[in-house]
C-alpha cells in the first residue's frame, strides 16, 4: 500500500509541476512576444544594437526605422495600422482602448507608462487626459492637421516635437471614440 500512496503523490506532484511549466512557458511566449514589440526601445535598449534610439539600428536618425524600412516620420496612417495589425494580428476586432493603440500601431511611435516605442519622435501619452479633452484626442488621431501644421514644432509637457502623426481617417469612428476614450482616462 505505501508504494501505491508514494506513487500517486509523485504522479501528483509532477501533474502539478507539468502544469505550472505549461503556464510559464506561455507566459514567457507572451511577454517575449510583447517585450519585443514595444519594449525593446525602452530603458537600457534604447540605444543598443535594436533599440529605437539615436545611435540604435531600428531608430535613430540613420537607423532602419528611419531609412531602409521606410518607417518612421513619413509613415502614412495605412502604413502605421499595418504595422500594428501585422505584429498583433489577435487584436483584430477587439474593440478595447489598449488592444487599438496596439493594433492600430500607435505603439510605433507613443509611449504609455513604458510601453511603445516612443519618446524620440512622439509624446508620450501615459497622462494625456489630463491635459486634453476626449473631443481633441479623437480629432488629433482623425485628423492631425486640424491641431497642428504638418511638420510644425509642437511643444507638449516642455518637449519639443516635430508634428509628424499620420492621418487615421481610415478608422471608422467608433474606433476612434473606443481609443480616445481610452488616452482621456489615461491621467
Amino acid at each position: 500500500m505505501k508504494i501505491k500512496y508514494l506513487y500517486n503523490k509523485k504522479f501528483i506532484i509532477v501533474s502539478i509541476l507539468s502544469v505550472l511549466l505549461v503556464i510559464v512557458v506561455i507566459a514567457g511566449i507572451y511577454l517575449a512576444k510583447f517585450s519585443y514589440a514595444q519594449g525593446a526601445a525602452n530603458n537600457g535598449g534604447n540605444n543598443g544594437m535594436m533599440g529605437m534610439g539615436n545611435n540604435g539600428m531600428m531608430g535613430g536618425n540613420g537607423g532602419m526605422m528611419n531609412g531602409m524600412m521606410g518607417m518612421g516620420n513619413n509613415m502614412t496612417g495605412k502604413e502605421v495600422n499595418n504595422m500594428g495589425h501585422k505584429m498583433f494580428p489577435q487584436y483584430k476586432g477587439v474593440k478595447t482602448g489598449p488592444a487599438l493603440f496596439h493594433y492600430e500601431g500607435c505603439f510605433t511611435c507613443h509611449t504609455i507608462n513604458g510601453l511603445g516605442a516612443g519618446g524620440n519622435d512622439a509624446p508620450n501619452l501615459s497622462h494625456i487626459g489630463s491635459i486634453r479633452s476626449f473631443s481633441w484626442i479623437a480629432t488629433q488621431i482623425a485628423d492631425p492637421s486640424a491641431h497642428f501644421k504638418r511638420n510644425s514644432a509642437v511643444t507638449l509637457n516642455g518637449v519639443k516635437y516635430r508634428a509628424v502623426m499620420p492621418s487615421f481617417k481610415n478608422m471608422s469612428s467608433k474606433d476612434i471614440g473606443i481609443l480616445a476614450k481610452y488616452l482621456e482616462s489615461l491621467k
